[in-house]
């Protein structure tokens, strides 16, 4: 292997372990963001349906509110924080830049969708 390729090679993995840690110390930041800003479920429903396909109509109708303009008005708060970015598809409308759970966040689930029974915890053994 020669001289210079073990170099670029050092500077590659230097590379990547950085970025690792970067990535590490931007999600905790993101999930403070996120955490400090989406207090209610309602909020973190709206963020996390934004996906930059659904128009705020849609969102709203999954969410259950009447007003569409409150999703519209969320989507430009969070535009001004950086959560959110436009949509490369669809303008005026908005995509959240990583999902809830990303961040170790749980998303609540949609008004009138069916709650999972959790499962006892234990062995399985019939006793």
């Amino acid at each position: 292997m020669s001289d210079e390729l073990k170099i670029l090679k050092s500077i590659e993995s230097k590379m990547d372990q950085l970025l690792r840690w970067t990535r590490f110390a931007g999600m905790q930041q993101l999930r403070t963001i996120l955490t400090q800003n989406l207090t209610r479920d309602i909020e973190m429903l709206i963020y996390e349906l934004s996906d930059g396909e659904r128009s705020t109509r849609e969102i709203a109708a999954l969410v259950g509110i009447k007003s569409h303009a409150t999703v519209a008005n969320y989507w430009k708060k969070w535009s001004k924080l950086g959560i959110v970015e436009p949509s490369e598809k669809y303008p005026g409308r908005f995509r959240k830049i990583c999902s809830l759970e990303e961040v170790g966040l749980t998303v609540p689930p949609l008004p009138g969708a069916p709650v999972a029974e959790e499962q006892p915890q234990g062995d399985d053994s019939d006793e």
